[in-house]
């Protein structure tokens, strides 16, 4: 089959900045990996428009009409691939390009997802939501002869149809690393999207897009001397809309002692940051791996004290004994990503025997899957 575009987004894994990335000036550490969300167009002459994701059984047809909105029934496993489609299109229309109907094709790399028992189906926690969204922009960009990075386009409509289709706005470090690759970032004010609700104009689109947005960008690679490895725990998860709820409602009731709380993570995190430079640029290594993992941990633990203060289990202690042990069999640190929680478990080791080592203490628990994942660096192809 052949198609006009096809674009490749990545997933990522959150290293620093879980929380408290959310809060401006704040940075967060993601690096991406080499698993990618991919979605194919092949442009129509007529105005239809079809969704197939065959992997999640899912297909949907509709009509794309001449302002870009698509006229489409899709249920819960379409609407992030509709409604990026649809911003893409109505972005197009505002900038005098005739939005085309398109059949539109997406497909996840297998560490995306894993099997448990009875045959059942789990999320990794990679990022699938910001991949696809970015891929899709990407190809439909490209295949209406758009530049994604014109006033960094692709990046904030990305942004825009997310923030529509989960109907939030998130701190937005997925889908910047989906488009750029591993990042140290910096989130822009929620305010921004203040013009954008399910009800708005072509021309809402144009103004935001020109506007120039206050995130912070700066792409970073970790040292090459580093080892990754990723794990799930298996049957279980971390639903991140309800944890950032509990962290919400603590921030309400307690709006000092959150602000002290994240402040002192977000210090230990530029420590972490700092010391990865320095690895960087080769300066004394061993003093600055220590540094590391002391900045690392210290800001491991205060995310966890943020959990037990919001009610929520960031950490458990269960999950802090795995740490240690993991600490103590290879890795030189180890944290749960992201939102923390029962979701992943994500370490870095010096070198492959310290690698190996870590891989079959983790292989020998039968709560634990580990994926074939590395580190990639690259953003969206």
């Amino acid at each position: 089959m052949q198609y006009d575009s096809i674009a490749s987004a990545p997933g990522k894994i959150l290293w620093l900045g879980g929380y408290s990335v959310l809060e401006r000036p704040n940075i967060g550490l993601v690096t991406t990996v080499d698993a990618h969300v991919a979605t194919s167009i092949r442009l129509r002459k007529d105005a239809s428009v079809s969704f197939h994701a065959p992997q999640l059984n899912a297909y949907a047809e509709g009509r794309m009409e001449r302002d870009g909105i698509i006229r489409a029934t899709v249920d819960s496993k379409l609407g992030l691939l509709k409604i990026a489609a649809e911003v893409t299109a109505r972005y197009a229309a505002v900038l005098g390009i005739k939005p085309m109907g398109m059949d539109v094709y997406t497909h996840n790399d297998p560490q995306f997802s894993y099997e448990y028992s009875g045959g059942r189906i789990a999320k990794s926690g990679l990022g699938s939501s910001a991949a696809v969204t970015v891929a899709t922009i990407y190809s439909i960009m490209n295949a209406y002869g758009l530049d994604p990075y014109e006033h960094d386009s692709l990046h904030k409509l990305a942004h825009i149809a997310h923030s529509i289709a989960t109907g939030k706005v998130g701190s937005g470090f997925d889908i910047a690393a989906a488009v750029y690759g591993s990042i140290i970032y910096t989130r822009y004010s929620p305010k921004i999207l203040d013009a954008i609700s399910s009800r708005y104009e072509n021309g809402d689109l144009q103004g935001i897009i020109k506007k120039k947005w206050d995130y912070r960008i700066e792409k970073f690679v970790l040292p090459a001397l580093f080892k990754m490895l990723f794990a799930n725990f298996v049957g279980t998860g971390m639903v991140t809309t309800r944890a950032i709820g509990g962290v919400s409602k603590f921030k309400e009731e307690n709006p000092l002692e959150y602000k002290k709380l994240v402040r002192m993570m977000n210090d230990e995190n530029i420590k972490a940051v700092n010391e990865l430079r320095s690895i960087n640029n080769g300066n004394d290594e061993e003093r600055d791996l220590e540094g590391l993992r002391l900045a690392f941990d210290r800001g491991r633990e205060l995310a966890k004290e943020l959990g037990v203060l919001s009610g929520i289990g960031i950490e458990d202690d269960d999950l802090s004994d795995l740490i240690k042990e993991s600490e103590d069999r290879g890795a030189l640190v180890a944290k749960l990503p992201g939102a923390g929680g029962r979701d992943a478990i994500a370490a870095l080791a010096t070198g492959n025997a310290e690698l190996r080592k870590l891989r079959k203490f983790w292989s020998a628990k039968k709560t634990m899957h580990i994926l074939n994942v590395k580190i990639s660096n690259k953003g969206v192809l």
